[in-house]
């Protein structure tokens, strides 16, 4: 029998943009940093970090082929300089697609023909309270998106209330924005009795008492933590042995603030950033977490909280219902006496407290890095369906490109 030739199937390549992701990762670098590692495991494709730090200490840039773009490392050079060094990138290494995860998409100038430009504009913060953004970051909103719209091969965001508002804020094409929900990783049930197993360290540690309620995330005014404080404040005079932990940066305005609360301030705990296994450990034991945000494209602290089996009182607004579904406590933001009554059920029902417990689990194993990964590979074959001049190449970098490893 005559043997047939096989012709190999080349990888798509991919560029990915690491403006911001240099040490100290916040939701945008673990988003990319998550969908890489969850894309390289399962589809073909290469991909190469285009990288304004070339001396980060991150094993991530380890682990992919890095094209170092050091003049890129602020914003406004990425403004100024990032379309056509980022073209020039995509010359070089051959590239397929790039996609910038950070939400800027500098895609100015002139282009190969060939490469797809996606950007994961992860929420429209920016557009519901302006007021609380840096000025440039209200220009790459109110400037550069818009203007990149017919530039752009397609958008992706976190969630369906983001898409929404992208599609009504920014005039984007409905099908030109795709949603692809951030993941989670499931702690094992055996890891979660191990964390709670060692709670009274953690809690000795910084004096925390038991029962205590968990907030995680940068303080800012869109996260609502003066109401929280005076929920809690409600809390405290029917169950006095409550405390609250604060876990994120915080700001002298807000110290300042739990400082004039007297006694009460005493069982507020600011912890700043903790490290990985302190984190597990805080939400593991936590009564609840509370996270009254005004606004959020996803709400990664509600889902990492359900993750690890921890209840969830958090806002009826926004992405927030889309994330908890019919699980856990869903309440009026600005509501403080709502938010507090919520706190209260969580003290004084604990069979209300284990069922949420439980189905919160259930409802996170729907939210996996890898259905982030599969949902990204549908955008990715969708944009290069539409290029009309399919690739034709070697499948590795050519000589040109300043490629390490």
């Amino acid at each position: 029998m005559e043997e047939t030739t096989r012709i190999p199937i080349k990888n798509i390549r991919i560029g990915f943009l690491t403006y911001g992701m240099h040490s100290t990762i916040t939701g945008i670098g673990r988003y990319t940093i998550e969908l890489t590692y969850a894309l390289k495991a399962r589809y073909p494709l290469d991909i190469v970090l285009i990288s304004p730090y070339p001396d980060s200490p991150l094993s991530w840039y380890r682990d992919f082929p890095v094209y170092p773009v050091p003049t890129l490392r602020r914003l406004p050079s990425v403004l100024a300089f990032g379309s056509a060094m980022l073209s020039k990138a995509a010359h070089q290494l051959d590239l397929d697609i790039l996609h910038d995860p950070c939400g800027i998409a500098p895609f100015f100038g002139r282009w190969p023909d060939r490469v797809r430009r996606i950007v994961t504009i992860h929420d429209a913060i920016p557009l519901h309270h302006p007021q609380y953004q840096p000025w440039l970051t209200r220009f790459v909103f109110g400037q550069v998106l818009p203007r990149m719209r017919d530039r752009t091969d397609a958008v992706i965001t976190d969630s369906e209330n983001a898409r929404q508002d992208l599609l009504r804020e920014l005039g984007y094409r409905p099908d030109q924005v795709a949603v692809t929900y951030p993941g989670v990783h499931m702690p094992s049930t055996e890891e979660l009795q191990q964390w709670q197993a060692e709670g009274e360290a953690t809690r000795r540690q910084w004096g925390i008492p038991s029962p205590y309620f968990l907030f995680v995330s940068a303080v800012s005014p869109r996260k609502n933590v003066p109401r929280l404080l005076e929920a809690f404040a409600q809390v405290k005079h029917i169950a006095p042995t409550v405390g609250l932990v604060l876990v994120g940066p915080s700001t002298p305005e807000m110290s300042s603030r739990i400082s004039q609360m007297g006694d009460l301030g005493q069982s507020i705990f600011t912890l700043g950033y903790v490290d990985e296994p302190s984190l597990h450990r805080l939400y593991a034991n936590a009564e609840a977490v509370v996270y009254p945000s005004l606004y959020e494209g996803f709400g990664l602290p509600a889902l990492e909280a359900m993750a690890h089996g921890t209840p969830v009182i958090t806002s009826n607004t926004s992405s927030l219902p889309e994330v908890m579904g019919n699980v856990g406590w869903l309440v009026d933001p600005t509501d403080m006496t709502a938010l507090a009554q919520a706190m209260l059920a969580v003290l004084q029902n604990p069979q209300q407290r284990d069922q949420a417990r439980v189905e919160g689990r259930q409802r996170a194993e729907a939210f996996s890095w890898q259905s982030t990964a599969a949902a990204t590979w549908d955008v990715y074959q969708k944009v290069l369906a539409n290029n009309a001049s399919p690739p034709s190449r070697s499948g590795v970098p050519s000589r040109s490109a300043k490629t390490r490893r």
